[in-house]
């Protein structure tokens, strides 16, 4: 299950090692980053987190996030009839956008607000008739459910992500697996709060199948996706690149370091395959972008408690 995307990835798996203690800890800094390319990208998943809700499309440019043609909110109508909705949305945008490619000035409503968002030294024939390809909805996302939930688990988790010496931001991840819900199932056989499939749990010892599954266990699946992602960053060098892996498959991953190098945002630009698509090239970003919006909720929440508790005791 992913909370942001209304596709699965697969998630190819080598088998990983037992992590040696303080291996992958990070030096100085912050061990997950936002590099300066993609501050543009994570602002737009912290307004999917934040500002848009489950029934509003964003139509945008899939190359560029930073390009929103359009917002629509979607009638309270069924799961079919909103996804008809949206096909037809799109072919008459991306119909407008291609139509702009033989030079014409803005004709209606719809072709002024593509060329305004549209910046002025991009406004070619070739342009046009790319960005009418790069043409998807994204639905908003309402975080506050996997907030709740997580109050009953983060706790545990940081201390799990602590004693495997990992970045304990990564105990974010699950907001973008599965909402938080350790019994969440997808389409494709994952399963509890990291999403693990059978193959990885049996690879991190974990029992599948009959009377238990372990990855209905909060402890148990944190463990194991705590190795997993220790074993990604030794294989790496990358936190970017290994949390990336988690999504895309450490296979597919590590193909790419050979071709481009093991920095992020050149295999992100670079890289593409079948697999490799829209959803894992947005993968990191939009961890960043919750790991945000969620720990700014949590010092809000902190701050507000701090407040009532100063109110109800008498003190400035």
């Amino acid at each position: 299950m992913k909370l942001w995307l209304l596709t699965c990835t697969f998630i190819v798996l080598l088998p990983f090692t037992a992590l040696a203690a303080g291996q992958p800890r990070a030096g100085a800094g912050d061990p997950l980053p936002t590099p300066p390319a993609l501050k543009a990208d994570v602002r737009f998943w912290e307004s999917i987190f934040t500002k848009y809700g489950p029934d509003d499309c964003l139509f945008h440019d899939k190359e560029n996030l930073s390009v929103v043609y359009f917002v629509k909110r979607l009638p309270p109508v069924s799961v079919f009839r909103k996804a008809s909705l949206t096909k037809h949305y799109l072919a008459v945008l991306k119909k407008a956008i291609a139509g702009l490619a033989d030079g014409h000035e803005p004709r209606n409503a719809i072709e002024q607000r593509i060329v305004k968002v549209t910046a002025p030294d991009l406004r070619t024939p070739d342009y046009y008739r790319s960005a009418a390809l790069n043409l998807r909805c994204q639905r908003g996302v309402d975080l506050q459910p996997s907030l709740d939930r997580s109050k009953d688990h983060l706790g545990m988790v940081m201390r799990v992500l602590d004693q495997h010496h990992l970045p304990t931001d990564l105990a974010f991840l699950p907001h973008l697996e599965s909402g938080y819900n350790p019994i969440a199932r997808s389409r494709v056989g994952a399963r509890g709060l990291w999403q693990l499939m059978p193959s990885a749990a049996r690879l991190s010892g974990l029992s599948v199948g009959g009377r238990y599954d372990h990855r209905l266990s909060p402890q148990r699946s944190t463990s194991a996706a705590a190795g997993m992602l220790a074993d990604f960053y030794n294989q790496t060098g990358s936190w970017p690149l290994a949390i990336t892996a988690y999504n895309y498959g450490i296979n597919g991953t590590m193909r790419a370091i050979k071709i481009y190098g093991n920095d992020y945002v050149t295999i992100r630009d670079k890289h593409r395959t079948s697999v490799f698509g829209f959803a894992a090239r947005n993968y990191y970003p939009s961890f960043l972008a919750v790991r945000n919006v969620a720990g700014n909720m949590a010092q809000e929440q902190v701050a507000e408690a701090s407040r009532r508790s100063n109110s109800s005791t008498g003190k400035l």
